[in-house]
């Protein structure tokens, strides 16, 4: 395997710890049938990891923006996504879903240690020089908004309307499973609204919850 140093190394602290966890390398958005690359390491000076056969070592002076997103599948549960993106455009996400891209518990904890360990081992010069950002883009937050208004309507409003102008029972058991859906989109949607956060504080809302 290739190995790929980046960034000047320095900065004294932790001991290295693995977190197994799968990653992916490159594009942050598309559909992904299957990860296939696990494991990333927090080093006393950076990130090391492995995807399609080449070894990488970052530096953490050479991040340019760390993003934390949370997301949730209907009838599998919730999940993180931490991406960084580093200064020569390179970017790494780090999830707590399982190869096939679902949600696992299991790996919440491992998740949650991982972000807080990231940014307790970033320098004061690397937390004034990184930008923050939770949630999803302003792009994202406006198209998911229409679609959960969409869906609402269509799922729940208009079901409703039919239940009281018909009588159906039909119409209410419709309303009620759109609303199940409809719901945790919603809350998910709210916990993801664009803004920075303080690295030194994560916020409860920057993690996934069972």
């Amino acid at each position: 395997m290739d190995a790929i140093v980046s960034g000047s190394f320095g900065r004294p602290s932790a001991k290295p710890r693995r977190y197994d966890l799968y990653i992916r390398e490159g594009a942050t958005a598309g559909l992904v049938w299957r990860y296939r690359d696990e494991g990333v390491v927090l080093t006393p000076l950076g990130l090391e990891w492995t995807a399609s056969l080449t070894k990488r070592v970052v530096a953490y002076a050479e991040i340019r923006s760390i993003r934390v997103q949370t997301g949730h599948i209907p009838r599998s549960g919730f999940f993180g996504t931490c991406i960084i993106t580093f200064r020569d455009g390179l970017t790494l996400t780090v999830n707590s879903l399982n190869s096939w891209g679902s949600p696992d518990e299991d790996r919440l904890d491992d998740y949650a240690e991982f972000l807080h360990d990231l940014h307790a081992r970033l320098s004061e010069a690397d937390r004034r020089r990184i930008h923050f950002y939770a949630g999803v883009t302003e792009e994202r937050q406006m198209f998911g908004k229409a679609a959960i208004i969409l869906g609402g309507a269509f799922f729940v409003v208009l079901p409703l309307v039919l239940l009281v102008a018909t009588g159906e029972m039909k119409a209410l058991f419709i309303t009620l499973t759109g609303a199940a859906f409809i719901y945790p989109a919603y809350r998910t949607m709210k916990k993801n609204e664009p803004r920075t956060y303080d690295p030194t504080r994560l916020d409860d809302d920057l993690f996934p919850h069972t």
